[in-house]
């Protein structure tokens, strides 16, 4: 399934950049490409360094920084395809550094996910299983004693 969507999106592309470059002529979109690829370069290191400034925030508050992580990989999957030549790839990669766009796709991933990750039906875990305890099979039981020293 991921193979075939390579491929479909390589064709996609490859198509894409041959009519913009019957369009606006080939040195023009080898220099948008450029073009793109700065912009991007640019607002990735923008927003990674903001995202990066807010988890530090965070943790010095002691919060987790759960959205800035999630902000990261968006960021970092996004660099990822401004790297890919192309102008699909660069369309998306941008939106991605987008902040108001890159909190939908993180609500969206949520939204979707939430159920998968917090509703799932309670489950005990035990060092015990339940044949060693009806058979009164405790050998990974520790004796010991213990006191306790008092001061003075």
């Amino acid at each position: 399934m991921i193979f075939l969507f390579f491929v479909l999106m390589t064709l996609l592309e490859i198509t894409v950049l041959i009519s913009v470059g019957q369009t606006i002529g080939s040195l023009s979109t080898i220099l948008l490409i450029i073009a793109t690829a700065f912009i991007g370069s640019r607002l990735l290191k923008q927003q990674g360094w903001s995202t990066m400034a807010r988890a530090q925030q965070n943790i010095a508050e002691g919060q987790q920084p759960t959205i800035e992580i999630l902000e990261g990989v968006v960021i970092l999957i996004s660099g990822v395809l401004l790297i890919t030549p192309g102008f699909i790839t660069d369309i998306l990669g941008l939106f991605g550094l987008i902040p108001l766009s890159r909190q939908y796709f993180i609500n969206s991933f949520l939204e979707k996910n939430t159920g998968k990750f917090f509703l799932r039906s309670t489950t005990s875990y035990s060092s015990y299983s339940k044949v060693n305890r009806k058979k009164k099979d405790y050998k990974n039981t520790i004796e010991g004693t213990f006191w306790e020293e008092k001061d003075g």
